[in-house]
């Protein structure tokens, strides 16, 4: 009866040395993929603002009449697309924090 109790600790310590591993693992991801979001957002950031540059430049360009208006209408194409891009940036670096709060505990953390 007592090495029964023995071996059954004992799983019972392996089980729940493989839950601290994967909390540790799921946590470690966490991280990792806001660090990639967070990234990905500055890159969005960055694009918006060359965008934006490429757009002014190419209104004064259509202004002068040096472009077509179909040029001119795939700069702000491709403007609308690049801060389309910066907030879906925005909402996946959003949810990543979310999920890193959520398997730290820290999610909760409210004072009422």
């Amino acid at each position: 009866m007592v090495q029964n109790s023995r071996i059954r600790y004992k799983n019972q310590q392996i089980i729940k040395e493989q839950l601290e591993t994967g909390i540790r693992r799921d946590i470690a991801n966490a991280v990792g993929n806001y660090r990639n979001k967070l990234f990905i957002l500055q890159v969005q950031e960055e694009n918006v603002k060359t965008n934006l540059d490429n757009f002014n430049r190419s209104e004064e360009q259509y202004k002068l009449g040096r472009i077509t208006s179909i040029e001119f209408r795939q700069a702000q194409i491709n403007l609308l697309d690049a801060r389309t891009s910066l907030n879906l940036a925005k909402y996946d670096a959003k949810l990543a924090e979310l999920q890193l709060l959520q398997l730290t505990g820290q999610l909760l953390n409210v004072e009422l």
